[in-house]
């Protein structure tokens, strides 16, 4: 893409404001701010992190050539089953536009994480002698290392989020925003009204992104292509995930070194952090219908907040005694061991049902069974445990971090049996498929889903199995790498006329494109193919059934029939086949019996049909409709519409 002058001009004008700001406000103060925490003043673990992910977009995914249309499905979370995607799912993107969002996200917060994990350890910050113990000699260990602690730790820390969100997310996912999230919730609990400005400036990172990279945009007023919304594709359950794991990473740090922030900066900074950053995103989906639970998200937003508020800056008092207006209260340590009696029983009762219930699966049954109990059993572990691990009384604090823990616990779990899924060898949908490299594309109408989970009911019904929802469009099937998708959706192929997959791996890429050609015909659906092309060869993948047309004449009926290499007029005249012939070429003409063909264009403003240019050499009003191509059928003098060649989106 060349560089055009309004680009020149931004990047002029961002550094001039960035060299203003800098020499205005002096250069020594910038750096006093730092020095003590970052190595020579960089947040070098915030650059080695971005710079990672970067180079895993630009050099693995895009190849570099191909930086706008990089592979994805090789490094999606598709199953437990498929290492690869478990590891590389949370440093992949989908778009420049995808990472450009989450890495001006990270920019903005992970200084601020950086910053208060510290490039040199406390007790010698707290001396002013970096990297030496407290009796004045190198201290050791390698956390002790500033460079380790910025170039290693750090990055691996970030780089641990990332890779816990894409395996506990739930369904597939592909980027690193789980770890963007995690890194804000560390940052908003830790230095909570430099969060609220990181979120400006995370904002104001994806402005100049946009202005740079689209510095004119021209749109027109155009049907769209069908589509479902923009917050449906986001994996808000991972984003939620991501921030509870900073916080509680945040909140033991923050323990750890004996701090604790002022209660109104944590709630107002996290509830605004919440709101903006749309953590309150809580989406179904079911039949091409998505429903946005925006109220319901909104109330988790705030009741997470005076959670997180309480556990991070709450008073270190001890919760009252249970049942202490009773006369004779039983001890904390009895009641912990009657409730994990009673979560003892439950889970027993929970394991009978499944073994004695035919149609509860009992792997499922027992899983969901011993998580409820671990979290329930969470509030009772203080009393019991000996005093060597938790001497004192249970505080407020304390107990709203267990209740944090207990949340956290229950957000990632739940997504484990949605991802213990594995592909069959016969999963690809109907038999018109490419086989590129271990990938099999096709397209289908109403396919089943082949991704089937290892636990299952075996006395459910194929009609009635779990997950069973009919998809239609262009699929992607590799049985080793577990995936199972739609590559593009029947609507989309339908609106635009084509579509494209990039498939591949480490090292490698391919495309398989898919055209679609099809008539409207009167009175009924359409009757279509679909033509998938790659390395120069074409592959007839799917033919629609034979439609026929509302419009009768002279007692015939008549069908357009796909094939495989051509569309058929296909006559029927009391339900006998009376003959057929393929659609003829515009202009032209076919007989079948008595009913002849005529395939033309609708005559323009200069009545020749032709659709042709006007004296200037500028298009005329006729041009639109020479793209539309009719078929009509005629006995003696009637003629009557048969069908329309579909036309597509530019």
């Amino acid at each position: 893409m060349p560089i055009t002058p309004t680009q020149v001009v931004l990047v002029v004008a961002v550094l001039v404001a960035l060299g203003f700001v800098w020499y205005t406000g002096g250069r020594g103060r910038w750096r006093s701010l730092v020095a003590d925490r970052f190595v020579y003043g960089v947040p070098w673990g915030t650059a080695v992190t971005v710079a990672i992910v970067v180079a895993f977009y630009v050099l693995v995914q895009s190849n570099v050539r191909h930086v706008s249309d990089p592979v994805t499905l090789p490094f999606v979370t598709w199953s437990y089953f498929y290492p690869t995607g478990l590891l590389t799912a949370g440093i992949a993107h989908g778009s420049p536009g995808h990472i450009a969002s989450n890495m001006a996200g990270t920019l903005a917060f992970a200084p601020i994480a950086e910053y208060a994990w510290g490039h040199y350890p406390p007790s010698t910050r707290s001396r002013g002698v970096h990297g030496t113990g407290a009796d004045g000699t190198r201290a050791e260990g390698w956390l002790a290392r500033p460079w380790v602690r910025a170039v290693v730790v750090f990055p691996a820390a970030l780089l641990a989020a990332a890779f816990l969100t894409a395996v506990f997310g739930l369904g597939p996912g592909l980027g690193f925003s789980g770890a963007v999230f995690a890194i804000a919730g560390f940052a908003v609990v830790t230095y909570p009204i430099s969060t609220v400005v990181a979120i400006v400036a995370a904002s104001a990172l994806q402005t100049l992104y946009l202005a740079l990279s689209q510095p004119i945009v021209r749109e027109t007023i155009e049907p769209g292509t069908p589509a479902p919304p923009a917050w449906a594709g986001i994996g808000f359950q991972a984003h939620l995930l991501g921030f509870l794991l900073g916080v509680v990473v945040g909140a033991v740090l923050l323990g750890h070194r004996g701090r604790r922030p002022a209660a109104e900066r944590v709630f107002f900074a996290a509830l605004l952090l919440g709101l903006v950053q749309s953590l309150w995103l809580l989406v179904s989906s079911g039949d091409d219908v998505y429903t946005l639970y925006r109220g319901a998200g909104v109330v988790l937003v705030i009741g997470l907040t005076l959670l997180l508020t309480v556990a991070i800056a709450g008073r270190a008092r001890p919760l009252p005694r249970p049942l202490s207006v009773l006369p004779r209260a039983p001890t904390r340590r009895r009641l912990a061991i009657g409730w994990l009696a009673v979560l003892t029983i439950g889970v027993i009762a929970g394991i009978v049902a499944g073994v004695v219930r035919d149609d509860v699966p009992l792997a499922p049954a027992v899983g969901a069974s011993l998580v409820a109990a671990v979290v329930l059993a969470l509030p009772a572990l203080p009393p019991i445990v000996p005093d060597r691990i938790y001497a004192g009384p249970v505080t407020r604090r304390g107990a709203a971090f267990a209740l944090l823990v207990g949340l956290t616990v229950l957000v990632a779990l739940p997504s484990v049996p949605f991802n213990l899924l594995v592909v069959g060898s016969d999963a690809v949908p109907g038999s018109g498929g490419v086989a590129v490299g271990g990938y099999t594309v096709t397209y289908e109408e109403n396919a089943t889903p082949g991704q089937t989970p290892i636990v299952a009911p075996d006395d459910v019904d194929d009609d009635e199995e779990l997950l069973d929802v009919q998809q239609s469009g262009l699929f992607v099937v590799n049985d080793n790498r577990e995936i199972w998708t739609v590559g593009e959706r029947a609507a989309v192929i339908a609106h635009e006329g084509t579509a494209s997959v990039e498939l591949g791996g480490i090292g490698w890429r391919e495309t398989v494109h898919a055209e679609r050609t099809g008539w409207d015909v009167v009175g009924n659906d359409s009757a279509y193919v679909v033509d998938l092309t790659h390395d120069g060869e074409t592959t007839r993948s799917f033919a629609s059934d034979p439609v026929r047309a509302a419009a009768t004449i002279d007692g015939h009926a008549i069908d357009v029939a796909p094939t495989d290499d051509a569309f058929l007029l296909r006559v029927t005249s009391d339900g006998d086949l009376v003959g057929e012939t393929e659609i003829p070429a515009v202009n032209g003409t076919a007989t079948v019996g008595d009913v002849q063909f005529a395939t033309e264009r609708p005559e323009t403003d200069d009545g020749d049909g032709s659709g042709g240019d006007d004296t200037a050499g500028n298009d005329t009003d006729g041009d639109a409709a020479d793209e539309r191509v009719r078929v009509f059928a005629s006995i003696d003098d009637t003629e009557v519409l048969i069908a329309e060649r579909e036309t597509y989106a530019d």
